[in-house]
């Protein structure tokens, strides 16, 4: 390994020459005396994109480093397509992965070709991960250690199923808590009957998604009554955008149960100058707030490549990716966090259904955070009183 360690500073020594070189120094000419004088280039001298740090030429060199554990590495489908990734964290088909990027059936691809069908053991709402099981025996595993702690400014490689990882980065922040945001679902209650009765189903909003209808009575948000007009706004402002909630409404005389995936801004306002820049790239994840614990690093990857380890130079698993929360932030949650977690969720305790009230932040901590919400750029403020 320190063979790959000094193959990969040398790759990435010659990166940043080549990279300073080709956009800083300017072209050399001799005089008529035989001196070297400096010009400054007349055109816009640009790096090639494949010396970028998610170039082919820089990951190539992290390619040794993910070698054992690409073969750990599951691909999460759903409707045909990927939506996250996954690791094996146990050799009969224990698979962990981003929990709320699963919405209906659930395949898993593996490194050997083989897809199959998934079920969600349980999972944990304040991590937003959750434990697949699968039908298979005997699968390459990764080593999940509590003593493998990210260091900053150290270098990342985000694994794929691929010879060279999906994305390098560097880790940026230390583990720390990432606040909550409210949630938005996207609705007007009636502000006379005291009820949570809805007057108005905003157009794209996930009400508007999860087939809410005006004139509904929402009776329940996971399992929690919401008797009243404040009690349903309270309830839905303590979970996350990105967090799939189950809304029992009466409808006439019939009950009804809906899911719904709560939204980070309110439908129909601009995104801010902020949000808008932090969106340059590729696309965010909707679940990227209210995490207990994870550390940021600088890595470029795309939403649906979320929910799969990253790793040191040494190979060993640093953490999860579990988020992209702008240009240049990606969260991850800790190996030493999962490692905690991994036999609750095989053991099916934490059950998506009932993980919601457990995860809802105190009082003084929801009051905190929203505060937080409406002074930050990314999450604009919505009307009072709707939730």
């Amino acid at each position: 390994m320190m063979r790959t360690r000094m193959q990969l500073f040398t790759a990435m020594g010659v990166f940043v020459i080549c990279t300073a070189v080709g956009s800083l120094l300017p072209a050399q000419v001799i005089d008529e005396s035989g001196v070297a004088v400096h010009n400054y280039p007349t055109e816009r001298i640009t790096v090639p994109s494949r010396r970028f740090a998610h170039g082919p030429h820089v990951r190539a060199a992290f390619r040794e480093v993910v070698s054992e554990v690409r073969e750990a590495i599951v691909e999460i489908r759903s409707e045909g397509r990927q939506v996250a990734l996954g690791g094996v964290v146990g050799p009969d088909g224990w698979i962990l992965t981003k929990a709320s990027a699963l919405v209906g059936p659930i395949t898993c691809r593996f490194f050997d070709g083989r897809e199959l069908d998934a079920r969600i053991v349980g999972a944990s709402r304040e991590f937003d991960v959750a434990m697949l099981k699968v039908a298979a025996k005997q699968l390459p595993t990764l080593v999940i250690s509590d003593t493998v702690v990210p260091v900053v400014g150290s270098w990342l490689a985000s694994v794929g199923m691929d010879s060279y990882p999906i994305a390098v980065g560097i880790v940026s922040v230390e583990p720390r808590e990432i606040p909550h945001q409210a949630g938005i679902l996207g609705i007007q209650l009636d502000a006379v009957s005291g009820q949570a009765l809805i007057v108005r189903v905003f157009p794209g909003s996930a009400a508007s998604k999860a087939g809410l209808l005006v004139n509904d009575v929402i009776l329940e948000i996971d399992a929690v009554a919401t008797p009243t007009r404040e009690s349903l706004v309270r309830r839905v402002q303590e979970f996350n955008p990105g967090d799939h909630v189950n809304v029992k409404v009466k409808r006439g005389e019939e009950q009804l149960t809906l899911d719904t995936i709560l939204m980070g801004r309110f439908p129909g306002l601009m995104p801010s100058r902020n949000e808008f820049q932090n969106r340059l790239g590729s696309g965010l994840s909707e679940r990227r707030f209210g995490f207990p614990s994870a550390f940021q690093h600088d890595t470029v990857i795309n939403a649906s490549a979320c929910g799969g380890p990253v790793v040191n130079l040494d190979g060993e698993v640093v953490g999860f990716n579990i988020a992209r929360s702008g240009r240049t932030e990606t969260y991850a949650i800790t190996a030493a966090s999962i490692s905690k977690l991994l036999y609750e969720l095989m053991s099916g305790n934490l059950e998506p259904e009932l993980e919601a009230e457990a995860a809802a932040p105190p009082a003084d901590r929801l009051e905190e955070s929203k505060t937080k919400s409406e002074e930050s750029p990314l999450v604009p403020l919505v009307p009072a009183g709707v939730p």
